[in-house]
């Protein structure tokens, strides 16, 4: 009856919890309401002081603080790393301790008959105690498990340092999103004070044209001048919005980069686009930064990481095809009263072997060295697109560098022209508003190539950072690629 009482309590537990294990839509419907109420309170505490100014590396910090896919691929690596502790774990031998306890209601006794006719007969004899406690030890220690766990321990370590590799890419490719949409925000916040002034001083000109446009005196505009001028003037306006929409745009994208709240203001800080920019040809030969590609990119070693993993699976068949040996060594203690001996130790040596699983074994091992073979082809494929990537990011560094020089240059032209004329006095106290009309329309053109300048300057800076990220460089500053030449033949003497 206590047994059965048991056995109730314990099947009513059971019930209870697989019961309790069952969800239903509504479960899941009101477990992600939870849950998003929950996230949208936590994302809501990513908010910064008021007017607040980020610098660059206060952005790329920022970025990697709390980027959520860089803090999964984080735990990625620890999970690995845990499971390579396993497998290391897995090369201990064997060991299994066993204790046993039996009882008997009657007294364990048995008899014996003559098998002869002739033989004498025994009555029953007890040769055991009614409660017996058999004690064991056992530790074995098989090769092949030895052996294999030595070799899954090898291949957790690579698959750790697979891991950091695809962490590393990852934080190297958010890091260039994140200047990508820096120097976005640094040029359209220079931009935008420049264009609302611009924009009033249109609005002010559209009223003065169409107040020419009715007059009578001699500053009237004629209906063609005054369309005209309207359609100039409406140009430049437009023109002038794309600019605060294209601010809007990029501080959108900076702020989802950063993990801050949609509605959180802050300015970056576009003191870089007042220096003088880097030039093209301060830069690295084209072969230093393909074979520097091709050392510090992170593909290119997941790729020879994933080699060295077949390998070891083709080790792995080729141990699989010896016998597998298994030695153990056990210690057993028992209670018997009727025994010689109550305890003792046994030791002794199995080694098996499957004949018929050979050629499945021999098939596997060639079919996991073809695929080493194969890793080693796509490495190739992938040195060859790491170095069409370097030369892209090179020559777009010379395109961005015409077309800003281009710009530098009208603007220059622009700003020459306007200088002169404001040094005409004649033409700075002359009451005539057609003059003042032309001499606006001068300073709006120069201001709009003054932004355009900074927009280029921008993608100028973006094509250096996008070429450092294709050679795999972590540290982002363009003066550290000068040092390129210096650590590439450090590496070539190593490699000799």
């Amino acid at each position: 009856m206590n047994m059965l009482r048991v056995f109730l309590v314990l099947t009513g537990i059971a019930g209870m919890m697989l019961f309790s294990g069952c969800k239903t839509e509504s479960d899941y419907r009101r477990e992600r309401a939870e849950k998003a109420v929950r996230y949208f309170e936590r994302v809501k505490l990513h908010t910064l002081p008021h007017d607040t100014r980020l610098t660059l590396k206060d952005c790329i910090e920022m970025g990697l603080a709390h980027n959520l896919d860089l803090k999964v691929k984080h735990q990625e690596e620890d999970i690995a790393s845990e499971l390579r502790t396993a497998e290391l774990l897995g090369m201990l031998p064997e060991l299994n301790i066993n204790d046993g306890f039996s009882g008997r209601s009657n007294t364990p006794a048995s008899g014996s008959k003559a098998y002869a006719s002739d033989g004498a007969s025994y009555g029953p004899a007890q040769n055991q105690d009614k409660i017996l406690n058999t004690f064991n030890i056992d530790l074995a220690l098989s090769v092949m498990d030895f052996g294999l766990a030595f070799f899954n321990s090898q291949q957790a370590h690579d698959r750790v340092i697979l891991r950091k590799k695809q962490t590393e890419r990852m934080a190297q490719n958010l890091t260039l999103d994140i200047i990508n949409a820096y120097c976005r925000v640094a040029a359209a916040q220079k931009a935008v004070e420049l264009s609302r002034n611009m924009q009033q001083v249109c609005n002010e000109r559209l009223n003065l044209i169409r107040a020419l446009r009715t007059s009578k005196g001699k500053d009237k505009l004629s209906d063609f001048r005054a369309f005209e001028e309207i359609r100039r003037f409406n140009e430049v306006d437009r023109r002038l919005t794309t600019f605060e929409q294209d601010f809007q745009n990029a501080c959108v994208e900076l702020r989802s980069l950063l993990g801050l709240y949609s509605t959180v203001t802050f300015s970056v800080d576009d003191s870089f686009l007042d220096q003088e920019p880097p030039s093209a040809s301060s830069l690295p030969d084209l072969d230093v930064l393909e074979e520097t590609a091709l050392i510090r990119r992170p593909e290119l070693q997941q790729t020879e990481i994933q080699r060295h993993i077949s390998i070891l699976e083709c080790r792995k068949a080729i141990v699989t095809m010896f016998p597998n040996a298994r030695l153990f060594l056990d210690f057993n203690n028992v209670n018997n009263s009727f025994l010689y001996n109550q305890n003792w130790w046994s030791m002794g040596l199995f080694a098996t072997i499957n004949l018929l699983k050979l050629p499945q074994k021999i098939t596997m091992a060639i079919a996991y060295y073809n695929q080493a073979d194969s890793e080693t082809m796509r490495t190739y494929g992938q040195s060859i697109a790491v170095i069409a990537q370097v030369r892209i990011a090179h020559a777009n560094i010379r395109a961005n560098q015409e077309v800003f020089d281009k710009a530098d240059k009208a603007f220059k032209n622009f700003n020459e022209a306007l200088t002169s004329v404001k040094k005409n006095r004649k033409i700075l106290t002359s009451t005539n508003n057609v003059t003042r009309l032309e001499l606006d329309h001068m300073e709006l053109t120069t201001a709009e190539s003054r932004l355009e300048r900074n927009l280029a300057l921008a993608d100028y800076y973006v094509s250096f950072f996008r070429l450092m990220n294709t050679v795999g460089l972590q540290d982002y500053k363009i003066e550290s690629m000068n040092k390129l030449p210096e650590e590439l033949k450090k590496k070539q003497e190593e490699v000799k």
